[in-house]
Formats: structure tokens, sequence, C-alpha cells
């Protein structure tokens, strides 16, 4: 059944009257006739009791005229806002990135791109810690996050898209005797004092530099912390040293530095981009679109 033959029949039933029905239409009589027999064919039952005089519904007519109008008004406005939103004219999409994440070196391009082509949907970017970027998207705060990759392993029910790479990195003080030492081995900090999230404040991260630790044969004094900010104030001070990422904007504080390890286990890690599978806001698509371009 066409949406072409569902207009024909409401016209009919509303008439009463093929001819009067096909005037209205601005077609012949004839072919109306053939369109609604054709319906007719389809679902294997009269819609209307013809004779010479009258034209009347039947019971099955009557059924399927009290709910057309309807399903063909949503019909359309289903049609209308998958075309709205496809070209960008309404909606809203929110995206939270990890605090700690730089970025600079991707997602100008993709938010100016994303914002050109849909000026209509309402953009808020956020940031939040590695913990409450999950628990936000799955409370439905968020539509998109991006985030460390490891961070969500076990978080079932989640569309994920690996977007950058980033190698894990050691945070010192820019006063520090082994800021500028060549060759930094992890085993050179084996008597540091470390700081790092705790486990209250994101399990993921707290599993993820103390397994790395561990690969690097150290178990050192650790100073645990609630926020990412607290960890830079350690580092700061020269009290600490910490585990950070390539990816981190805090490689533009002057006073520390950044140093890479020169460990297989510290490379090659994921930032990843990720919804949940149950979240169809098409601004999504959109978005993902241009991530896409921009990483290719």
């Amino acid at each position: 059944m066409t949406l072409n033959q569902m207009k024909y029949f409401i016209a009919v039933a509303r008439c009463l009257s093929f001819t009067e029905a096909a005037r209205s239409l601005f077609m012949t009589q004839p072919a109306l006739s053939r369109q609604i027999q054709a319906m007719e064919d389809e679902l294997g039952t009269q819609l209307f009791v013809r004779d010479k005089k009258t034209l009347k519904l039947t019971p099955g007519g009557s059924a399927l005229y009290n709910r057309m109008p309807q399903f063909l008004r949503e019909y359309e406005g289903m049609m209308l806002d998958v075309r709205n939103a496809n070209r960008g004219y309404e909606g809203e999409l929110r995206i939270g990135f990890l605090d700690v994440y730089d970025i600079s070196l991707l997602f100008p391009n993709v938010v100016d791109s994303f914002r050109e082509r849909c000026p209509g949907i309402n953009l808020t970017l956020e940031r939040f810690s590695l913990s409450q970027l999950p628990e936000r998207l799955y409370d439905g705060k968020l539509d998109l996050i991006c985030t460390y990759g490891f961070s969500l392993f076990d978080k079932p029910d989640l569309v994920t898209v690996d977007v950058q790479k980033f190698d894990s990195c050691i945070m010192l003080s820019r006063s520090h005797p082994l800021a500028d030492k060549p060759d930094l081995k992890l085993e050179d900090l084996k008597q540091e004092r470390f700081a790092q999230l705790g486990r209250e404040a994101s399990e993921e991260g707290y599993q993820y530099i103390a397994n790395l630790l561990a690969r690097g044969g150290i178990s050192p004094d650790i100073i645990y912390v609630e926020k990412n900010d607290d960890v830079l104030l350690w580092v700061e001070l020269g009290i600490a040293v910490a585990v950070t990422s390539s990816r981190t904007i805090e490689r533009y504080n002057p006073r520390v530095v950044i140093r890479d390890l020169d460990m297989p286990e510290a490379k090659g890690h994921d930032v990843t981009v990720a919804w949940r599978k149950s979240n169809y806001n098409p601004a999504i698509a959109l978005f993902m679109e241009q991530m896409e371009i921009h990483c290719t």
C-alpha cells in the first residue's frame, strides 16, 4: 500500500463518491477506481460497498478510515523530523571531555565543521573527571563522551570509536633533579613518591596506573587524591611525580615537564569517543561524520 493510495482512500471515504474524489485529486475516475481496487486486493478485503446509486464504507473500510488520517499525520511529521535533523535544523548535542585531555589537535576542526553544517543544533561542551564521564553518559546527562579508552572496558551497551592514540608519560616538577635526565626510565623513579587518583575517584585510573608501575617493576610510595588538579598540585610543588598522558593539557604548564617512557606498556593507548546504544539522537551521527572526516 503506497502513500498515494492511502490519500486516495481518504478522499473517496470522505466524499463517498469516486467522481467527486477524482475531481478533488485532479485524476480520472477510472484511475482512482483502479488504485482503490489495488488496495483492496492487497488487503484481501473489501473497503467499499458499491451499487449504482450509493457508495458506502464496509466495517473494515470504516476501521481503516478512522485510523488512517492520524497515521498519515504522524508519518509526515516523522519524515519532517528526519529531514530536519539530518539537515541540522534543530536539536541538541551534549559532549563531555576528560578534564585533562588536550583537545587542540583534533576537536577544534571537528567542532567548527559540525557547527557550520548544523547551526540549529545547540552544542554543549563540558569537562568532567574520568569517573564522572560514564556516569553522566548513563544518566542521560551527556550524549557523547571523549575519554581514555581503558576507562570503558567494562562498560556495557556502549558504541565506542577510537579517535586518537596516547602514550603514558611521567610528569615531574621542572625543578626536579630528573627533569632533564636523558632517556628517563620508570626504574629511575623507584625512590620517588607518586601522586595519583585513588579508587574512590577513579577505579579505572587507579588500576591502570598500578598495573603500569607494576610492569615497570616498582612499588612506589603513593599519595592518593580525589582530583587531577590535586595530582598536578603535588607535582608542581616538587613533592611527587605522576603518570600522565601525552595528550594532557598539563604539558602547557610551565612549572612541570612531561617525559616519555621507553617501555612497550606505555605506548599506543586509545582516546575514545563513546555513546549509549539506546541513544538515538540524530546529532550523534552528524557529529561522528565530522569526526570520521577529520580523523582520516
